[in-house]
């Protein structure tokens, strides 16, 4: 077998690739937080990683334009580099970014993303960066994600962020639209069930809050707009913006609960 192959099955691609892909061009331009984020998951994955650790392959799960993937390309020079992400868009703009035969993308559902889909040998590095809030179910993807790689670590959208938006919609007796995000005990029920079945041997996870400064909540709402972040969950009442933006009045500040997670199989 090669050393990576992609199978011609295709994937499932949620409704958010196409908005995914639209925001490709202006992605580093506006998403902040994620770059933050991401590089405080490289610093953390550092600390985390024997001093000789040399994988023979890395993935990035939901690649958008890079922030991850350039970390893997510079850090592991000998290592084959691959992306996965939903959205064609981002894909293309990453391979502008970073002409380098080292670099192999793949347009699939990182969800479902598994060994099937892109086989590399053992020794290798799975990450992921704020990506995960958008699976459906988190525990089976994680599974999934460690029959691809022995080595994972990846960080996810917890609940408790955007306080001040929520809490403007329950000031104006309305309830928000933003997407349920997972929280972070049933994130370490789901490392300790790894555990308890030898799936995992050894696994660290912590938090941290990203702030995030706007002039007004309409600048909030453009800045997930662009992004290509605004799905609003399913079956969702529309609510009037003009109040929740009225209600935050001038200048807000949004916070972003973040959790990171490391998790190694024996």
């Amino acid at each position: 077998m090669p050393e990576h192959a992609s199978t011609r099955k295709p994937v499932a691609s949620p409704p958010a690739s196409r908005r995914f892909s639209d925001a490709a061009r202006d992605y580093d331009h506006h998403a902040r937080v994620q770059k933050h984020a991401a590089l405080h998951l490289v610093q953390w994955l550092e600390q985390m990683l024997p001093a000789e650790f040399a994988p023979k392959a890395c993935v990035d799960v939901g690649s958008g334009t890079g922030f991850l993937t350039e970390h893997l390309l510079n850090r592991f020079s000998n290592s084959a580099v691959h992306a996965v992400d939903v959205a064609q868009g981002m894909l293309s703009e990453l391979k502008r970014k970073y002409p380098t035969e080292r670099l192999h993308t793949h347009l699939l559902n990182g969800e479902e993303l598994a060994v099937e889909h892109l086989w590399i040998p053992n020794h290798s590095l799975l990450i992921s960066g704020m990506c995960a809030q958008w699976f459906n179910n988190l525990e089976e993807a994680i599974r999934r994600w460690l029959s691809v790689s022995n080595t994972v670590a990846f960080s996810v959208l917890l609940d408790g962020s955007f306080q001040a938006w929520e809490t403007a919609h329950q000031d104006t007796n309305q309830t928000s639209g933003l997407r349920q995000l997972p929280c972070d005990e049933q994130l370490q029920d789901i490392l300790h069930t790894l555990v308890a079945e030898g799936i995992v041997a050894s696994s660290a996870n912590h938090t941290k809050n990203f702030l995030d400064h706007h002039p007004d909540g309409l600048s909030f709402a453009r800045s997930l707009r662009a992004i290509g972040a605004d799905q609003p969950r399913v079956n969702h009442t529309p609510v009037n913006l003009r109040k929740v933006i009225s209600a935050l009045g001038d200048g807000c500040t949004m916070n972003y609960h973040v959790g990171f997670y490391y998790l190694e199989r024996p």
